[in-house]
């Protein structure tokens, strides 16, 4: 059984390319994400994030590609499953239960339990199909007048008002998901929920539910509907919801990371480390205890087992100048000396590591390069990804002048197409950075 749907809007709500900022109406915090302010809805994307060129349609997709892009990569979503243990400024909207249970209900309609429960009594309307296969009956008498007696029997088991419930509360968290994230699935207005909102009641009765379901799809529901009661009992405001990062340079790490770099168990080999030396009198354990935190590249690109790309992915504004010159751009937007010098580090560590007979490090050119975010004007004659020059230590301009890796190229990578691809590993996307670093052969 399920509740047909109201087609006629009450209230209008807001077209989705009024609702999206790309870079325009950036906030000071440079929050990426999805906000909910006093009814209303904003989502914020990050720095080189072009505008689709369709409709309704594609700034859809983009959100909603956004939403698991962060929910993979960002901090914050981490947090998200945690949310009885967090503080209520902490709390983060667990946008993926509001995205499937309004999802539920628009293919599904409301929660209604059609299946009959059964219990096991001495009293009741007897199913005697059920009853003749589960439980086993006592013989009376002897032989040849011996009789079956049942003592107990399988009945069907009224929980009408427990279902009655759990189906106000379906209606209570579809409204829900309908005033927050609603204009991402059209004009279609559920109904008003008749329950008032009762969090302890409500997650006590979706615990039981989910502790006697075992059907994969309503279990899936029930938890869904679970985490929303859960979120909006943390709240003393609903009217406000957040799901995002301030902190997108860690997403930008993980993207790279997944699309260019190898495996992390491999990576752990080009970590270098520091240490103090205190004395002679120091054991192994108490050596390795003053042992600083290594130093870990954020992407270590292998594309031929020969040679070693060494990645810093930086989240910086450079690619945002809309100018005609690379050199009308801001340099102040650009890494500084402590990350050039980190990358050069990384490089003389790999070096030196490999000349030991137990290495397995690739023995070819060792290159460096910073990736960007930026939005490339694509087409189908130009890949998304740009080669716009090079940093230098003054101090390496001698001998080790010919070392390839003293040259730190700075990369710009178009943010939509990587985003759209995540989390593929991917080997056009590394021929391609291979190439365009190639052509700079002085």
């Amino acid at each position: 059984m399920t509740t047909s749907l109201q087609h006629t809007p009450v209230q209008e709500r807001p077209k989705l390319s009024d609702v999206c900022h790309y870079g325009e109406g950036k906030q000071d915090d440079e929050f990426v994400g999805v906000r909910y302010m006093d009814g209303k809805l904003d989502v914020y994307f990050p720095y080189g994030y072009s505008k689709p060129d369709g409709g309704e349609k594609e700034y859809r997709k983009d959100i909603l590609n956004l939403i698991s892009v962060l929910a993979r990569y960002s901090k914050e979503s981490k947090f998200v499953n945690r949310n009885r243990e967090l503080n209520k400024d902490d709390v983060q909207i667990p946008i993926h239960a509001y995205l499937h249970v309004f999802n539920y209900f628009l293919n599904h309609g409301y929660y209604v339990e059609n299946e009959p429960l059964y219990k096991r009594v001495s009293s009741g309307k007897i199913n005697w199909a059920r009853t003749i296969k589960q439980v086993r009956p006592q013989i009376v008498g002897e032989t040849p007048h011996e009789t079956v007696v049942y003592l107990d029997f399988i009945t069907k088991k009224s929980n009408s008002n427990e279902n009655e419930i759990i189906t106000q509360i379906h209606k209570y968290c579809v409204y829900e998901s309908y005033e927050k994230i609603g204009c991402l699935f059209g004009f279609f207005q559920p109904e008003k929920p008749r329950i008032p909102f009762n969090a302890k009641m409500f997650a006590a009765i979706l615990k039981s539910k989910i502790s006697r379901t075992f059907n994969e799809r309503h279990l899936l529901l029930f938890r869904n509907m679970l985490d929303i009661v859960c979120y909006l009992g943390l709240l003393n405001d609903t009217r406000k919801a957040i799901f995002g990062t301030t902190d997108f340079e860690y997403v930008w790490e993980g993207l790279i990371d997944d699309v260019f770099g190898i495996d992390e168990n491999q990576k752990k080999t080009y970590y270098p480390h520091c240490s103090w030396h205190i004395g002679e009198s120091l054991n192994d354990a108490e050596q390795n205890e003053a042992k600083r935190t290594a130093l870990r590249p954020d992407t270590i690109m292998i594309p031929d087992n020969s040679r070693i790309f060494i990645l810093d992915a930086k989240y910086y504004q450079y690619g945002e100048d809309k100018v005609a010159s690379k050199a009308a751009r801001n340099p102040r937007k650009l890494p500084g000396t402590g990350s050039i010098i980190k990358q050069i580090a990384y490089a003389e560590f790999v070096e030196t590591m490999r000349k030991k007979e137990s290495s397995d490090i690739p023995k070819g050119e060792i290159f460096n390069a910073f990736i960007l975010p930026y939005a490339a004007e694509i087409d189908e004659t130009k890949y998304p990804m740009e080669n716009f020059g090079y940093a230098t230590c003054d101090w390496k301009n001698d001998g080790n002048a010919n070392k390839r890796y003293n040259k730190i190229y700075g990369i710009l990578l178009d943010v939509r197409s990587i985003m759209q691809r995540h989390p593929m590993h991917s080997d056009v996307d590394i021929a391609n950075l291979v190439s365009i670093i190639d052509r700079d052969q002085n």
